[in-house]
């Protein structure tokens, strides 16, 4: 929780940071976008610097869950509060090394509570800072000044550092050090660190990234391998296993790709399987083609092969990228931050864009203007990106899932479809039903609405009625995350509230039990947790193709599986007889004496969802809650199989 006096100085202070905005037609204001929408922005002014931006990271404080931004800066570093993403808050500024210059490289990560500062000014060396300090700065008003807890000033400048999360080792390159190639510093004790070895084989490195080894080659598995960048006439990415830091070996270097050019950065797939890397000058003067993104094959880490490059929509450069829970965040200079759907990356062309920010509006061009770098890895799926001449962009995407699923009230095994004589009758309201009957809606949900002209639409996409989503916990199914009200065609795809598009929420990137319900049916769910992500999952309930919770979670028709019908007492139990049966309230809505009277309208004791209630009779709504519980004994009950 903020401290108010905080907060309301932070007001104060960045009285002129944006509140948030969608993106609404391919904009969030004046920031091209899709499927991003702006939280906030603070300027460079209001970052409590001039000149530019770098690197940046993120840090999530594992006592309090606050999320952090570290922005690097060309006059040091800015911590930024994260807690309310649409209202972020300077907390304070660390200056750079006393002594050095403003520089337009300023490199930071962390390890556990530690944040560590490289720089290309000369002498910087290596700053470390205590992220705990952030928990209680101390001072008021924000932002306060910082110092540095230690400095490490065996190598001076240096172009990027990488951190290890697993080990306490900081990694240095482009240092005056072994020509440029691996500086290792000991961090076990941030306050005192150390010189643990250098890797000067290979050259001068540009960038670095160390992951411990999990992938398909066995003979490196469990080691620490270093992907190390080299630029220039030395382009490649050398392979170095790094787990003993007096003996670092290379392993493999990737083969020759197309247009060599300024070999910058990369990331390993999650499974190890693939590197994705970033050449920052293959699109340069004299190209006639759109942002790179090359890809090798590392199955064999002592082998590696050139797999071919994904070709972007914008001639912009490209700069620094990281892979995430199947997909890839790229910082794209001029265009912005880019979100590619990896899931086919063996397979041309390798990559999907499913989402994008601008956060630089002159132009798509080729400068080095514009998104610097990203950090994805929030838990609350909030994503930032440092914009040289822009700022600090706090951002979230939008998740999209497409689910099918069948009604049993208003299926007709004659043309598998659902019939749609609620639409036809002019019955399904334009707001979301759900919230009327009492459902606790979660995560940005309720309220939602749709237009006549969506309710227009005939044939196999004509709208059956509203149904619910919900994103419930992958560990803790029972509890729900995050609601959408969406709308259902008659072939039993659930689409967005425009009737086309999928249907989206606002959650973190992973693996949910996704849920339907309908308010006269029962309740269906994902038996094990299923992928929603920026880039569409498609997931049908309808053929058995994706398991579902409990025992006789749906009801087989012709092949099909259907959502069991006569849930008119909406809960968790399908009763003929006895106390909260679900046949006395088609009683009731009828009138509650004459049996063969009827009732119009849009109604949850309308089984068979045709426009009218029926107690007795052809086509009547209270045979099919007899029929579901087994058809004979009228005491028998069926129970929605949710947790």
């Amino acid at each position: 929780m903020r401290f108010l006096t905080s907060l309301l100085s932070a007001t104060i202070l960045l009285g002129s940071s944006t509140a948030q905005t969608p993106c609404v037609n391919g904009f969030a204001g004046v920031y091209p976008c899709n499927n991003i929408d702006l939280l906030d922005r603070l300027t460079l002014t209001e970052l409590n610097m001039s000149g530019s931006v770098a690197d940046l990271w993120g840090w999530t404080d594992p006592l309090t869950g606050k999320e952090y931004a570290l922005v690097g800066c060309n006059t040091g570093t800015a911590f930024v509060d994260l807690s309310v993403p649409t209202a972020a808050v300077l907390v304070g500024f660390l200056p750079r090394h006393a002594g050095t210059t403003a520089s337009l490289w300023r490199d930071v990560d962390t390890h556990g509570n530690w944040c560590f500062v490289g720089s290309e000014a000369f002498g910087h060396g290596l700053q470390v800072f205590d992220l705990t300090r952030l928990r209680n700065p101390g001072q008021l008003p924000l932002p306060i000044t910082f110092t540095e807890d230690a400095h490490f000033g065996t190598f001076g400048n240096s172009h990027t550092i990488y951190v290890d999360k697993t080990e306490p080792y900081v990694y240095a390159v482009g240092t005056g050090l072994a020509s440029g190639g691996l500086v290792v510093v000991n961090v076990s004790n941030p306050l005192a660190p150390t010189l643990a070895g250098t890797y000067p084989d290979q050259g001068y490195i540009h960038e670095n990234a160390v992951f411990t080894y999990n992938g398909p080659d066995t003979e490196h598995v469990g080691k620490k391998i270093s992907l190390n960048f080299h630029i220039n006439s030395n382009d490649r990415v050398t392979i170095v296993d790094v787990t003993n830091k007096t003996d670092m070996q290379l392993i493999g270097t990737t083969p020759a790709y197309t247009v060599m050019s300024l070999c910058h950065q990369g990331w390993l797939t999650e499974d190890h399987r693939f590197l994705l890397m970033d050449d920052e000058g293959d699109e340069g003067v004299g190209a006639t083609y759109n942002t790179r993104t090359h890809i090798f094959n590392v199955e064999n880490l002592d082998l590696p092969t050139y797999l071919g490059y994904f070709s972007g929509p914008n001639a912009s450069y490209d700069h620094n990228l990281y892979t995430h829970k199947d997909l890839v965040w790229e910082a794209n200079y001029t265009s912005g931050l880019h979100i590619l759907d990896a899931s086919n990356i063996a397979t041309p062309p390798h990559l999907q864009l499913v989402g994008s920010f601008d956060t630089y509006t002159a132009n798509n061009g080729r400068s080095y203007n514009g998104a610097w770098n990203n950090y994805p890895y929030f838990a609350s799926g909030i994503v930032i990106v440092s914009s040289i001449g822009e700022g600090l962009f706090v951002l979230r995407p939008r998740l999209s899932v497409r689910v099918k699923a069948l009604l049993e009230g208003p299926y007709d095994t004659n043309t598998a479809l659902m019939h749609d004589s609620l639409r036809v009758k002019g019955l399904i309201p334009l707001t979301e039903p759900y919230t009327g009957l009492g459902y606790a809606h979660s995560g940005g949900g309720g309220g939602e609405t749709t237009t006549n002209a969506v309710l227009s639409t005939t044939g196999a996409n004509a709208i059956v009625d509203w149904v619910m989503l919900e994103l419930r916990d992958a560990t803790n199914p029972s509890l729900v995350l995050a609601t959408r009200s969406a709308l259902l065609q008659r072939d039993g795809d659930i689409v967005g509230v425009d009737g086309v598009s999928p249907v989206q929420f606002t959650q973190a990137v992973k693996d949910y039990h996704l849920a339907v319900r309908h308010r006269n049916h029962f309740a269906v769910m994902t038996a094990a947790p299923v992928r929603v992500s920026v880039a569409t999952k498609s997931y049908d309930l309808t053929n058995g193709s994706t398991p579902l919770y409990g025992t006789e979670a749906t009801k087989t028709v012709n092949a099909k599986q259907v959502l069991w019908s006569g849930n008119c007492l909406p809960d968790a139990t399908l009763r003929y007889t006895g106390d909260g049966n679900d046949r006395d309230p088609i009683l009731v809505a009828i009138g509650g004496i004459i049996p063969t009277n009827t009732a119009a309208g849009y109604l949850i004791t309308d089984v068979n969802m045709d426009g009218r209630v029926r107690y007795v009779g052809a086509t009547n709504d209270r045979d099919p809650i007899l029929t579901n519980i087994g058809g004979i004994i009228p005491t028998n009950t069926r129970t929605q199989q949710l947790p």
